[in-house]
């Protein structure tokens, strides 16, 4: 009877070790920061990506199908601020990262996630270099 006991507590134990991560997985892209060798991590789906220059640097806009967007700023003289919005479903976010300035808005709370995790990967390991 003990012997019984035991393997079903081991077996508990192995299975309760084992189960299978409820993580979602995102599926992202590297996109070129406009002619460096510098790439973000963001997530797929980028309908237009246009880069509009000014004197001391550039801003670079990132725009997803249901109007999500990401925005970066390198150069100086200027801001990049978070978007304000009193919708608690709608959610925005501001980082730097190897001195550009990024921000992502308008995305709603099921994609929340998603942009957190590529914004997460840029921030722990920097942009890429390609």
């Amino acid at each position: 009877m003990k012997k019984k006991i035991l393997i079903i507590l081991i077996g508990i134990l192995i299975l309760s070790n084992c189960k299978q991560s409820g993580g979602i997985e995102y599926s992202f892209e590297d996109v070129q920061v406009n002619t460096s060798d510098d790439y973000l991590t963001l997530p797929t789906g980028i309908i237009k990506n246009k880069v509009d220059s000014y004197e001391e640097g550039f801003y670079q806009h990132f725009v997803y199908p249901d109007n999500r967007y990401v925005i970066i700023l390198r150069g100086g003289n200027a801001e990049l601020n978070e978007p304000k919005n009193d919708n608690p479903e709608i959610h925005s976010r501001e980082q730097s990262v190897d001195r550009i300035r990024m921000i992502y808005g308008n995305v709603k709370t099921e994609r929340k996630a998603e942009f957190d995790k590529a914004f997460d990967l840029m921030k722990e390991n920097g942009l890429k270099k390609k």
